[in-house]
């Protein structure tokens, strides 16, 4: 009986529940010693350079120019983990790949022809070099940038504005740290906080990325570069007469404004101020959705090292704004969080001042 059933399931005609539990188990252990997992073969050096520009693009997010630019870039630190001997080029569009889609790393790996664990190291690597060799591309629009930003901010309706800023969590799973708890935010389930500034090109200026889901955006905003800055030395970053603009999250001060806290009894200026703020401030917004349908592995990361966590968002930010720079348009995922009102904050006398002047033009 025992051998008929083991012909069966050789033949795949039962499950392996149909067989007895001690006869499958010596069965399979010596059969996954012996076995060899299916790869697609040549993926790299016969499927890719058939592609067409734009399904090059499609599939890897940035043109084969820029992948090129990255590999010029981050190859000279490259280390090729656990010696496994992956080209560059195979481990980059490995890497591009996986941040580009939700599909499993053992789907990359069978895609690529190389291991489960060689695509999570890698991935984590990639990213790392990112980070630090490609991180010019994030920067705060000084000069000429500065001036076009405030431009289309004008054209949108709010003048004198830098960029916005708004908050967005990354969901994540039940990360491995002391107090894992902090990670659930308000929704009821982990994620990171990544806090952004953006131009009115929808490139990001600035990105925070790791505080945990459960903290207030005010918080994470203060705890953030940007946020020191403005508490210490604010002219470096907004000259005299322009701001931020926030969400009602977010402090009123003078180099930030945030719309008036709607009592029911707003006059009609005020009413118009936040109407034209929060038309200008939705391309914080538009550029988180983005951000996520480009890189669609930010939908959940499945990682518990905070530390890689927050690596891998700056690194899809940073490619982000290497895809604006090719011009291209992009699909937008509406979905956006409504802003948490949670924590009131204490009036700054020259910030309300400096927002009834701005009101008044409107």
């Amino acid at each position: 009986m025992a051998e008929i059933a083991l012909a069966f399931f050789v033949a795949d005609e039962v499950d392996a529940i149909e067989i007895p539990h001690v006869l499958y188990g010596e069965w399979h252990d010596e059969h996954r010693l012996r076995r060899s997992v299916p790869k697609v073969q040549q993926f790299v050096e016969e499927v890719v350079p058939q592609y067409s520009p734009s399904d090059f693009k499609s599939h890897f997010r940035l043109s084969r120019g820029h992948v090129e630019d990255v590999m010029t870039t981050i190859g000279p630190f490259y280390w090729n983990r656990q010696h496994s001997k992956v080209p560059l080029q195979n481990s980059v569009l490995a890497c591009l790949w996986t941040l580009s889609n939700q599909e499993s790393y053992r789907g990359v790996a069978d895609r690529f022809n190389i291991t489960k664990s060689t695509v999570c190291l890698h991935l984590h690597e990639f990213c790392s070099l990112v980070t630090t060799y490609l991180s010019h591309h994030i920067s705060w629009p000084t000069g000429q940038a500065l001036h076009n930003s405030e431009l289309g901010f004008r054209a949108a309706g709010f003048p004198n504005t830098v960029c916005a800023v708004d908050g967005c969590h990354i969901p994540i799973v039940k990360p491995h740290c002391e107090n894992p708890v902090a990670y659930i935010n308000r929704k009821q389930f982990y994620s990171v906080v990544l806090t952004g500034f953006c131009d009115s090109k929808r490139r990001f200026c600035h990105v925070n990325v790791g505080h945990p889901g459960s903290w207030h955006d005010a918080r994470a905003f203060r705890l953030s570069a940007v946020g020191r800055l403005l508490d210490e030395d604010p002219q470096s970053l907004v000259p005299e007469g322009m701001h931020i603009i926030g969400d009602s999250a977010y402090p009123l001060l003078p180099q930030l404004m945030r719309p008036y806290r709607d009592n029911g009894h707003l006059t009609a200026r005020q009413r118009r101020f936040n109407q034209k703020l929060n038309v200008a401030r939705v391309v914080i917004e538009h550029t988180f959705g983005l951000l996520k349908t480009k890189f669609r592995r930010l939908k959940c990361l499945y990682m518990k090292n905070i530390a890689n966590i927050s690596t891998t968002v700056t690194a899809c930010c940073i490619l982000h704004n290497m895809c604006l720079e090719e011009g291209e348009a992009i699909e937008v995922d509406e979905q956006v969080e409504a802003a948490d009102n949670r924590a009131p904050h204490p009036q700054n006398q020259d910030a309300v001042l400096h927002r009834n002047q701005i009101c008044d033009l409107f």
